[in-house]
């Protein structure tokens, strides 16, 4: 049985990329059941310790070798590769995380979705808002672990994706199932069983997921450790370029500051709006 957590961090920002990740455990023990000292909620532990207090428990989950690089990450784990090419503000960023140690047994790997800012643009058009985007890319990360394993049966629980209740039309077109049975869709949880070709399949939205599932939790650090990876390459860019530039996280306040700060940068660059910042 393949277990899988999904989880996105950046959906809210004006910059930066929108990261979203599965973590994959494949065990027959119920999923509450699952190993993993130290992981919980990434808000917790980020505002706890920051970077470093995030690296410290991913280390045995990341399967790279010290020290460890964005670019490195990316070429293992990321569905996408690199995406980085395109996009100047974006170097390499190398960061030294604990001895990896080593993950639980029933743990599979993680897989890595960092939505860069132009394929982000493209997908808001394409798919009508950015809640449409999230549930695609979030699809896209979920469709790799399974293709990785096939024929194994999977329960995923993803974190809700903001406040829709309904997903069944949209599981229908994305994996075209033989039956989708929707056992429940309210707000504390949307829960579905689909019958595939080779497999059967569970998948549930829950809101704040990452507090209590914690292949979600998992998937919630990754994610927010990859786009800190991310921002802190976007971040040395242009401050390099801009003296005494105070960093940013991206979010919309502080992000239409720098992004003001930044404006003779990037129009030096000959860079479009869409290129660096995304659609509301």
């Amino acid at each position: 049985m393949l277990i899988i957590g999904t989880d996105e961090a950046g959906y809210g920002p004006l910059l930066g990329p929108l990261v979203i990740v599965a973590a994959v455990y494949e065990t027959d023990r119920p999923r509450r059941h699952l190993p993993g000292a130290g992981i919980a909620d990434s808000k917790v532990i980020y505002t706890r310790g920051g970077r470093d207090a995030l690296a410290e428990v991913l280390g045995p989950y990341l399967g790279v070798n010290q020290p460890l690089r964005l670019s490195t990450l990316l070429s293992q784990l990321s569905v996408r590769g690199d995406p980085r090419g395109g996009y100047r503000w974006y170097g390499d960023v190398e960061d030294t995380v604990p001895a990896p140690g080593r993950a639980p047994a029933s743990f599979s790997r993680l897989y890595l979705n960092p939505v860069c800012e132009r394929d982000y643009n493209e997908g808001c058009k394409t798919h009508g808002n950015k809640a449409g985007l999230l549930f695609t890319e979030t699809m896209r990360v979920v469709r790799a672990a399974l293709d990785d394993a096939p024929g194994r049966d999977a329960n995923v629980v993803c974190d809700k994706h903001g406040g829709r209740n309904r997903y069944a039309a949209l599981l229908m077109a994305e994996f075209c199932p033989l039956t989708l049975i929707a056992e429940r869709e309210s707000a504390a949880r949307s829960s579905y069983r689909l019958r595939l070709a080779d497999r059967q399949l569970t998948i549930r939205f829950v809101p704040k997921a990452d507090r209590d599932d914690k292949p979600v939790a998992l998937a919630s650090m990754a994610a927010k450790y990859l786009r800190e990876l991310f921002m802190e390459g976007l971040n040395a860019f242009f401050a390099s370029r801009v003296e005494g530039l105070r960093p940013t996280a991206g979010y919309h306040g502080d992000g239409n500051r720098f992004l003001e700060e930044v404006g003779p940068v990037l129009a030096d660059l000959g860079c479009a709006k869409d290129e660096f910042v995304r659609r509301l």
